[in-house]
């Protein structure tokens, strides 16, 4: 779906606080550029600088669609359901947040989605934002670099019993 120039593929309105920030900072973060540079992170002890460090991940985006996490909160790990493969790496297995990534790199923007998910007896409601990093170069036609890494960010909104 377009509004003008601008591409739609998922809800607009990010509504989780701590994705709102986080989507905040990543914009602050970008200084005018298409996307944040992976070097922006700040250090790991510092937690408080990023909201709601438990619900994030850090993804390597090697150009082979097996986006294995270089980090993740204890909630996100929890959430997502991902076990390591048998060398120790966890890579992302859910082909449909698998294809969220390809279009946040595809974009070369902020990702954000509203998932309603029916969960055994539960219906499952959260938010995603996906944030592509780059190498901090200027070599695209956008004026940024080559996409390294993904930021992710999710939030549970609601967890509730049908009826």
């Amino acid at each position: 779906m377009t509004n003008g120039s601008r591409r739609h593929y998922a809800a607009d309105e990010i509504v989780a606080p701590a994705l709102i920030a986080l989507k905040a900072w990543y914009d602050e973060a970008r200084e005018g550029r298409s996307m944040a540079a992976f070097a922006a992170l700040p250090p790991a002890d510092m937690p408080q600088t990023l909201p709601g460090p438990t619900d994030l991940a850090i993804v390597e985006v090697t150009g082979d669609g097996r986006y294995p996490y270089i980090a993740m909160g204890e909630q996100y790990r929890r959430t997502a359901a991902l076990a390591a493969d048998p060398d120790g790496v966890t890579r992302e297995t859910r082909p449909v947040v698998r294809q969220h990534f390809d279009l946040a790199i595809r974009q070369r923007g902020a990702f954000h989605v509203s998932v309603t998910r029916w969960d055994g007896p539960k219906i499952l409601q959260y938010d995603r934002v996906i944030l592509p990093l780059d190498d901090g170069g200027t070599t695209a036609p956008d004026g940024g670099g080559s996409v390294t890494h993904l930021l992710v960010g999710e939030a549970f909104l609601r967890v509730a019993k049908p009826g």
